[in-house]
């Protein structure tokens, strides 16, 4: 989940995971793996995380344990998965595997992080790294923004994480760079959903400021209303208020949402029936493929799997998933 700050979870090393195929002519035919589009990768640091950890996946049973409250409350606590697999060994290796994994399955990928971090990645990868910087910490003015968009160092704001920061989104001091994004048509991903589980003491930064109480999408209502030509999908899909998400979907047909984390961090059986509560209310269109890869890079094949072996979706509904959607949302040319 995106802004899983400072986690530490387990992940299982897994062979690789198949992916739609098409052919075409290169002197001669050749096996090609489908584009798809991530739209939720991070450009992470492991002291980030605290140094790198280790993640659960829905490959293996997961279960959230209770904790005593007399004694601290820390992920190993919180959290329970065979098998657990360390991060990446440094900063360099979650780059070289991710983005090796990203060439692997012919993929486009909106890369989220500090601008130099970012920078490092896109120039590993020119063609494959869409830049996003996140306004959620009011470091930057909007004219900043302004300036570093117009210059081409990134084309997405995400992930906007107020809900880490203990605000709404509709928060007024979100307002001018809401605005911003309107005027320069800048697609937005803000994160609305579970942070980690025990978010609310182990969620940051600032830690302790994550709030469950703040997940409902119907915030985003009158920042849509303000704003009705604004470009935004919501990270996680508002998990687990799934009601919620599809009350905003249906009266504002422009917002789409990703299932980024979800698709790869919580049971699988929880997930494929919060996925087809929204393909069965008629949202198959606006659905895109994320996997919130932070410094475990092998949640991407994880994610890629969970959408694959989906058995409620149709062919056309996983390629609609996992690029036409989001190729749609990001006005991406067709040679893209």
């Amino acid at each position: 989940m995106a802004s899983w700050l400072r986690v530490c979870w387990s992940l299982s090393i897994l062979a690789w995971v198949p992916v739609a195929f098409a052919q075409r002519p290169m002197g001669r035919r050749e096996r090609v793996p489908a584009p798809i589009i991530d739209v939720h990768v991070h450009a992470a640091r492991l002291a980030d995380f605290g140094g790198g950890g280790a993640v659960c996946t829905s490959d293996r049973p997961i279960s959230f344990p209770g904790v005593d409250p007399r004694q601290a409350i820390t992920l190993d606590r919180v959290l329970d998965c065979p098998h657990p697999l360390h991060s990446a060994r440094s900063d360099d290796a979650v780059r070289e595997e991710s983005l090796a994994l990203v060439a692997r399955y012919n993929m486009r990928a909106v890369t989220i992080g500090d601008l130099d971090v970012v920078a490092r990645w896109r120039q590993a990868a020119p063609t494959r790294v869409i830049a996003a910087l996140s306004f959620a910490d009011l470091a930057r003015t909007p004219a900043e923004f302004r300036r570093l968009f117009l210059a081409g160092e990134f084309a997405v704001f995400a992930e906007i994480t107020a809900q880490y920061r203990g605000r709404l989104l509709s928060d007024s001091v979100y307002e001018p760079y809401f605005a911003l994004a309107e005027e320069l048509d800048i697609p937005v991903g803000v994160h609305l959903g579970q942070g980690p589980p025990g978010g609310a003491h182990l969620g940051g930064p600032p830690v302790g400021a994550y709030r469950a109480a703040l997940t409902s999408p119907l915030q985003l209502e009158s920042v849509l209303v303000r704003h009705p030509r604004l470009r935004l999908y919501v990270m996680h899909y508002g998990s687990p208020l799934v009601d919620d998400m599809i009350a905003l979907l249906y009266s504002h047909p422009q917002v789409y949402v990703d299932v980024a984390q979800n698709d790869w961090g919580f049971p699988r059986p929880h997930f494929y029936a919060q996925l087809k509560r929204l393909v069965d209310a008629g949202f198959a269109a606006r659905i895109i493929f994320g996997s919130d890869q932070m410094v475990w890079p092998q949640t991407i094949t994880v994610a890629l799997q969970t959408i694959e072996q989906a058995p409620f979706l149709s062919t056309k509904q996983k390629r609609a998933i996992l690029y036409d959607n989001a190729a749609r949302f990001l006005r991406l040319a067709a040679p893209e």
